[in-house]
């Protein structure tokens, strides 16, 4: 099973809140409610036009990143999500190969993306005019007591 078919959500025409779209993930992917934990959404826009793109970079200050495409008019700008795992392939048979290549999400207005923010990821260049998204990332604390300054956890 690749990663991805399990820990990467791609939804179409998507018109839930942020905030639902965080509650959704965490009950079908984790099997959790976002109320059992100490929460924060940070919020930002982005816009950008031909020639766009992005280096590979995570969200290591957080636990989930969405990212929800406005609009896009024109083509590239693919977000490409890398395999976590470093030298996870190796060993394992060339038949086996495509298990481990990043996933590649060509955006598309109404389109929602969200994953682990410790997935790196980036853009491919984008050529056309606009390539617009909502970008969030969500923190979690822990509710437990003595332990919500420890973060998620604590290895």
């Amino acid at each position: 099973m690749r990663l991805w078919d399990t820990y990467i959500d791609v939804v179409r025409n998507d018109s839930r809140t942020t905030e639902q779209r965080y509650r959704d993930y965490l009950e079908q992917v984790w099997h959790v409610s976002l109320d059992s934990f100490e929460w924060d959404i940070r919020n930002w826009d982005t816009t950008s036009g031909a020639g766009y793109w992005m280096t590979a970079h995570n969200h290591g200050h957080s636990q989930l990143t969405s990212i929800h495409y406005t609009d896009v008019q024109g083509m590239g700008g693919d977000l490409i999500i890398q395999d976590p795992r470093a030298n996870a392939n190796r060993g394992w048979p060339q038949e086996l190969a495509q298990q481990f290549q990043p996933l590649v999400v060509q955006p598309e207005p109404g389109m929602t993306v969200t994953f682990p923010s410790y997935c790196y990821h980036l853009a491919s260049p984008f050529y056309g005019t606009v390539r617009a998204a909502h970008v969030s990332e969500l923190q979690l604390w822990s509710t437990t007591e003595g332990l919500a300054l420890q973060g998620a956890t604590a290895v």
